[in-house]
């Protein structure tokens, strides 16, 4: 592959989603390349820049990543390559010696914000909240004893900076799914693995050809009838008009399985907007098998 985009700067979840996929492929050779936000990554995928590049897609306490699924519908063709899922830890960052009640302003990603919410409130009260491109940015920007900013602990380190509070995320337990991006018809899941792949995931956009009472009965019952597990479903606009969606969904299978070909023919066939984001493999990891510990 030789290089590897992801949402930086340096020391945010995704270039530690990055490391350890590249430590599961063995893969040593690859140089990874930090983009700004997502949205310069996607398009530097699209625009051949950079051969692939990793991006989060969900999150176990917030939902969608909307931004990335927004691009995958509406202003790229790019395919899903695999997905890494994390256990993620955030963390409360201030200039070392400050105490809580020093606190005006708290600096991170939207998502992260989100997921510290009732803690913020909880420990920092009515704080003014900044919202930057990354974890790792926020932390980068730390400048004065009345900020603290949300992110990795690797982050902390490299800024020479104090945790206030570990774990400050509002639930315990809080995965973030990354998804690996390629342009068509470019494979970078072929080679060794030292961590075993599990069974591959489907994912799809569609659109009905006409939004009508059942219709989105009769498309879900496409995988009724061959026993498919459905992993997810969501709604996004269409940007057309008001009422119009699409819908994301993930599933169990390949595409290239029979019985899924005959599924996706017959949703082909009851759709205005059809699209195979891919079919990959996922890489789920736990915090004792991250070969990167970021937290």
């Amino acid at each position: 592959m030789k290089r590897l985009g992801y949402l930086g700067p340096p020391g945010t979840f995704t270039e530690m989603a990055a490391v350890n996929y590249l430590e599961a492929k063995l893969d040593n050779s690859s140089r990874l390349e930090a983009y700004i936000d997502i949205e310069r990554l996607i398009m530097a995928i699209a625009d051949g820049e950079v051969p692939a590049g990793i991006v989060p897609i969900e999150n176990s306490l917030e939902g969608s990543v909307n931004i990335t699924l927004d691009y995958l519908a509406h202003k790229v063709n790019l395919k899903i390559q695999a997905e890494i899922t994390l256990p993620i830890v955030h963390n409360l960052i201030v200039k070392p010696g400050v105490k809580l009640d020093e606190i005006e302003k708290v600096i991170s990603h939207p998502q992260a914000l989100a997921q510290c919410r009732d803690n913020i409130k909880k420990y920092l009260g009515d704080t003014e909240i900044v919202k930057v491109n990354s974890t790792a940015e926020a932390v980068n920007q730390l400048s004065s004893r009345n900020e603290a900013a949300i992110g990795s602990r690797l982050a902390a380190r490299r800024n020479n900076l104090e945790i206030s509070k570990a774990g400050f995320q509002d639930e315990s337990r809080n995965w973030t799914r990354f998804v690996l991006l390629s342009r068509p018809g470019v494979n970078l899941e072929a080679g060794r693995a030292r961590q075993a792949l599990a069974a591959s995931k489907t994912s799809i956009i569609l659109a009905p050809v006409k939004n009508r009472p059942g219709i989105l009965h009769e498309l879900l019952e496409e995988f009724a009838r061959k026993n498919i597990n459905l992993t997810k479903i969501e709604s996004r606009p269409t940007r057309k008009t008001l009422g119009d969606y699409l819908f994301f969904i993930d599933f169990e299978g390949d595409s290239q399985d029979r019985e899924i070909k005959e599924i996706l023919k017959n949703l082909r066939l009851k759709s205005s907007y059809f699209k195979v984001l891919g079919s990959y493999a996922r890489l789920e990891f736990t915090s004792e098998e991250l070969a990167v510990e970021y937290n």
